[in-house]
């Protein structure tokens, strides 16, 4: 609870706090209290919520010149000041709130999965459950992605294990009741030494048909107070309806238990502010595809893919190997495709072209300079391959640089952004969409290959929905509208830039503001008469603004009060100009009260914007995962693999074969390994 320049716990609280900061709880009247100082909020706020609680600020909303206004309208001013809960913090939604507090610590690059689990027994037999069905939903409310599944398990759980390996969720809401195995599956995951929190929630007024209710309600509502900007593009309207249309056509479509789920993780979000998320289809994706492999807990265990058998770290790890990502969220991309392989043979080679196409590209920059100097289309061609690579490389390392683009836009959609963040992050994706446009992407029937800059198909999509005209008109639109030296000082009383058309109450606190100044400055004209002193100005000392400097023996009027003095002068307050300044401290609380819902009223008209930033993000997250790869194989000289035709016998043959994993990436030459990996795979 914000009080003064502290922040107070209390009662239970207090000894939670005491045991997990370090820091002392001591009673007061009849509580026992603890305190820590306003501008270390977010650092204590992290180590609590790391410790598996779940933290709520109240902050104090009202202050004291617009209560001192209050109470000479007789509105009550010996009352406490007003004060209300203005955000909840748990392991599962911090990072999609950590913009607004104050001393936050270095936010985790890394996923924080909120999953909740649903089953139903299909044949039981005895205690531990033989079958059963389970529904999850796992929330990633950072990014934006709702990933959802519903599969059938044995006695052992193994599918359910997998998820959780695959996910390493951070917090879990389990729909009760639950069969005992899959409950005590879930007590394991989330033990003492996780610090993963474990929500219970019934589920049982979801059922029959309560689930689907709910989710079309939130839909509902998100169509009734949908953002509206004025002059905004037709394009844009459309799209906006499209992704509505989507995320009401997959929720319609959700089987039983993950429409509970999912029910279930709406009613736990609307308790944070989150639960707007759900409504946008884009963002949602299947456990299982068609196109991807679904590795058992077993193999994301035994091979090593995220962390390594020994200490359970990541070191040494196939992800830590393989990972040359140069941002976060290229790197939570890049975990999702280790764990989750293709398994369609034209993405496998799509993409297979787009990183040979990076790597060729790396190889030409060395000698684009003696290539240039040559005439002819090679040079061209040549030239076109160095710019791929170099543009990507500064996009890239300009991104890692940057704040996390991918939770910033969310951040942004959730209203928990500070103007810094926002300003910072739509900056980064206009940026790196103007590099990309650099590269010609036009259409193949106007211009010939050896003339394209991108020659895959894969590469050119990516490139273009990272650089959409759409989304970078957007952009220079927001950021139009805000004074990037204010917000980069967290001033935001000057962050509009204000007009009759754009912010009218923001101008209109402005003027208020500066009237209240022009009565303040045609005071010393009237003190100069008074006193016949021509040059005298209003004075400032240790910020107690608007005093009248005069020597120690000028007689003034008794009512003038003396706020401090040296020896050879005094200075004063008169009457007016207390008054006066009373008027210009309500004037600016006042404004940066309208600021404040100015500020998120413009977050919530993000909304409209958020499906086509978050296609640019993930766009550059791909381009990111592909750039890493093409950079694995330059440095360990790896070579494209040929598919045989579709028609041949499937058959594996490997020469001079290397384990990606070994420390010295010595090659193999035993010929009887090889031919064993091709008798295996005529057999299978």
């Amino acid at each position: 609870v914000e009080v003064g320049y502290r922040f107070r716990f209390f009662g239970e609280d207090a000894a939670v706090a005491a045991s997990v900061l370090g820091i002392v709880a001591h009673p007061d009247r009849s509580f026992l209290t603890a305190s820590v100082p306003t501008f270390r909020l977010g650092f204590h706020v992290r180590r609590l919520v790391d410790a598996g609680h779940k933290v709520g600020v109240v902050r104090q909303t009202e202050t004291a010149a617009i209560k001192a206004a209050a109470a000479a309208r007789g509105g009550g001013g010996a009352a406490p000041f007003a004060r209300e809960l203005s955000a909840v913090y748990t392991r599962a939604t911090i990072e999609a709130g950590a913009g607004e507090m104050e001393g936050g610590g270095a936010p985790e690059e890394g996923s924080r999965y909120l999953v909740c689990v649903v089953d139903k027994e299909v044949d039981a037999v005895g205690r531990e459950g033989f079958e059963v069905k389970v529904g999850v939903v796992a929330i990633e409310v950072s990014t934006g992605e709702v990933v959802h599944g519903e599969f059938m398990d044995g006695a052992a759980r193994s599918g359910l294990e997998a998820v959780l390996l695959g996910l390493a969720p951070v917090e879990v809401i389990l729909g009760t009741p639950l069969s005992f195995s899959t409950e005590k599956l879930m007590r394991a995951y989330a033990g003492p030494a996780s610090n993963v929190r474990v929500e219970c929630t019934s589920r049982n007024c979801f059922s029959e048909g309560g689930a689907l209710a709910e989710l079309m309600s939130l839909f509902e509502k998100s169509e009734v107070n949908s953002p509206t900007i004025e002059n905004d593009k037709q394009m844009m309207e459309i799209n906006e309806e499209d992704n509505n249309l989507r995320g009401m056509e997959g929720v319609m479509a959700m089987p039983e238990l993950v429409a509970q789920a999912m029910a279930l993780s709406v009613h736990y979000l609307k308790g944070f502010g989150m639960e707007r998320l759900i409504c946008f289809g884009s963002s949602f994706r299947p456990f299982t595809a068609n196109t991807e492999m679904s590795l058992s807990a077993n193999a994301l265990q035994q091979l090593e893919v995220l962390k390594n058998n020994s200490d359970g770290s990541i070191e040494g790890s196939l992800f830590q190997t393989m990972n040359n990502t140069c941002t976060a969220f290229g790197s939570r991309l890049f975990r999702h495709w280790l764990t989750h392989p293709l398994c369609d043979r034209n993405l496998i080679c799509a993409r297979h072209d787009a990183i040979s196409e990076i790597s060729e590209s790396m190889g030409s920059r060395q000698d684009s300079v003696s290539i240039r100097q040559d005439e002819g289309d090679g040079c061209c061609a040549a030239s076109a391959r160095s710019d791929l690579s170099t543009i990507l490389s500064s996009v890239l390392t300009m991104l890692g640089r940057s704040l996390d683009s991918q939770r910033g836009i969310t951040r942004i959609f959730h209203c928990k952004a500070t103007a810094k963040e926002f300003v910072g992050v739509i900056q980064a994706v206009l940026t790196a969409g103007k590099e990309l446009r650099k590269l010609v992407l036009e259409d193949t029937d106007n211009v010939s290959s050896q003339h394209r800059t991108v020659h895959s198909s894969l590469l050119r999509r990516l490139i273009s929905t990272a650089s959409s005209s759409a989304v970078l008109a957007n952009a220079v639109k927001l950021l139009s509208c805000l004074d990037k030296d204010a917000a980069d000082q967290g001033d935001m009383i000057n962050l509009f830039i204000s007009s009759v058309d754009q912010f009218p109450e923001v101008a209109e606190g402005h003027v208020t503001v500066q009237m209240a100044k022009q009565k303040l400055d045609l005071l010393i004209v009237e003190y100069r008469k008074q006193l016949g002193m021509r040059s005298l100005e209003y004075k400032t000392v240790s910020g107690t603004a608007y005093l009248i400097e005069l020597p120690v023996d000028r007689r003034v009027p008794s009512n003038w009060m003396k706020v401090n003095s040296t020896k050879k002068t005094i200075r004063y307050h008169t009457p007016e100009v207390l008054k006066n300044l009373d008027n210009l401290l309500l004037a600016k609380e006042e404004l940066a009260v309208i600021c404040r819902k100015t500020w998120h009223k413009f977050l919530m008209d993000f909304g409209k914007y958020y499906a086509q930033f978050q296609a640019s993000v993930e766009s550059l997250a791909a381009l990111d995962c592909l750039y890493s790869l093409a950079t694995l194989a330059k440095q360990n000289n790896y070579v494209q693999p040929n598919f045989v035709p579709e028609n041949e016998a499937s058959q594996i043959h490997i020469k001079d074969g290397r384990h990606p994993m070994g420390s010295t990436a010595r090659l193999l030459q035993d010929q009887t390994w090889e031919e064993k990996v091709a008798i295996f795979a005529k057999l299978h």
